[in-house]
């Protein structure tokens, strides 16, 4: 692996809805953007390995132009919290799982939608069960909470190819 690239990493229970959506979000916005120094996965702390992801999540991907269908579930290991620079996670129970996997990882690991927010720890709520728009709202609110930390995700990477300095 580069080290030279921040590496940021989504969890969510299954990985098979939000955190695979959130990737999906994230690597289109850095391309869209002409950032190739950030590198995104995604895993799940209770993942059924291998698992595609559902069928609206697939759907409310593709009606914005995002394809995650080659995308397959990945259990969270201890491997890929160590590698990760930034984690973003869906809930706090996520947080509580990562945190006792590799407890130094709490400097690292984040609510998404509480980095570097004012105000209450929230939650992405899980969409498992619902319907098109069930998903389609759970897209609305991952796409918001990307484009909200994007600029901090830029500053952090830039500061990671300085020649200067590491990450942190």
């Amino acid at each position: 692996m580069n080290t030279n690239h921040l590496k940021i990493l989504f969890v969510c229970t299954g990985n098979s809805c939000r955190s695979p959506m959130a990737e999906g979000i994230l690597k289109h916005l850095l391309k869209k953007e002409g950032v190739d120094s950030v590198l995104v996965e995604s895993a799940g702390t209770m993942a059924p390995e291998g698992m595609a992801p559902t069928n609206n999540a697939l759907l409310a991907m593709v009606e914005r132009g995002l394809d995650i269908s080659g995308h397959r579930a990945r259990t969270l290991t201890k491997e890929m919290v160590e590698d990760s620079d930034l984690i973003f996670v869906m809930e706090k129970a996520h947080q509580r799982f990562v945190e006792h996997m590799v407890p130094s990882a709490r400097e690292k690991v984040f609510l998404l939608k509480a980095y570097r927010a004012n105000g209450e720890k929230r939650e992405v709520e899980d969409p498992i069960g619902g319907d098109l728009e069930v998903y389609r709202n759970a897209y609305d609110e991952l796409e918001r909470e990307i484009q909200r930390v994007f600029p901090m995700i830029k500053a952090l990477a830039e500061k990671k190819q300085s020649p200067r300095g590491h990450y942190g």
